[in-house]
């Protein structure tokens, strides 16, 4: 299984009577398929979460207080920091599975092609179809 992960770009969405925030728009490529999700900083925080006990050398921004969330700039810095943080989870082997739970996409279909195993009958057969007199396989 293939699988490329961007966050080419980011919005941010004022609703009205509150307060204003940041999506990040994650594009996903699994082999031919594409898919692609907004999320916001949060999401990408419990996903780190979940990860960081079992996997302690993932990097990821942390939260700003102090400043002006919605400054440009400082978005574009998270945004691409967020896309490098999805690059280490998806390095990992196997890609941790809670990574689809957080990105709402279900592989099980493509779990089950990929993890279709040989009739080990028909791989014995032509294990002992290959063995010579000279070196017996069997005793």
């Amino acid at each position: 299984m293939k699988v490329f992960i961007s966050i080419p770009n980011w919005y941010t969405k004022t609703p009205e009577n509150e307060k204003s925030y940041t999506q990040y728009e994650v594009q996903i490529q699994i082999d031919e398929e594409h898919f692609t999700k907004k999320l916001r900083y949060s999401a990408f925080r419990e996903l780190y979460r979940s990860l960081s006990n079992k996997h302690k050398n993932l990097t990821f921004p942390m939260r700003r207080i102090v400043t002006n969330n919605q400054d440009p700039r400082f978005v574009e810095s998270r945004r691409a920091a967020l896309e490098d943080f999805l690059h280490q989870v998806i390095s990992l082997k196997p890609v941790p599975g809670i990574l689809w739970k957080y990105l709402d996409i279900d592989i099980s279909e493509k779990r089950k092609k990929q993890s279709v195993l040989p009739d080990m009958a028909a791989v014995r057969e032509l294990f002992f179809e290959s063995c010579t007199v000279s070196y017996p396989c069997r005793d």
